[in-house]
């Protein structure tokens, strides 16, 4: 917890210094640490932590890949794109749902085929995230 305690501080601290040190926190074994790297990042719009938070959607803990595709969803950084389609074949059906709403919020047309699967996806709130995504293409 202080691992975390130390990533939430330095996100309010709202220096762009701060930005290498949350970066390395997302290696974090601890996933809430890591999760608290991520929003800290987002608050600081730290851009340049966009690819790792990105291959935060393959990590071990779903709660990080939803998180992560929150966050990029947050940062509306287009090279999140390829990493949030891969997100919409997820095991966790509610890491499908937020990557396709993160891909509605980026609004990127490559995203278009892989939203137009996903609005089959079994799960009833993925097809809804999607078609929502594929409405604000």
């Amino acid at each position: 917890m202080e691992r975390r305690a130390g990533a939430d501080a330095l996100g309010k601290m709202k220096s762009r210094r701060t930005t290498s040190a949350l970066m390395e926190t997302l290696r974090d074994p601890n996933m809430v640490v890591r999760r608290s790297a991520m929003g800290a990042l987002l608050s600081l719009r730290a851009e340049e932590a966009v690819p790792r938070i990105a291959r935060l959607l393959r990590d071990e803990s779903g709660g990080v890949r939803v998180l992560a595709a929150h966050v990029l969803g947050g940062f509306r950084d287009r090279r999140a794109v390829p990493a949030l389609v891969r997100g919409l074949r997820d095991r966790k059906w509610y890491v499908r749902q937020a990557a396709a709403m993160a891909l509605g919020k980026l609004g990127d047309r490559r995203a278009i085929p892989a939203l137009h699967r996903a609005e089959k996806d079994p799960r009833p709130a993925v097809a809804r995230a999607a078609r929502g995504a594929l409405e604000s293409l």
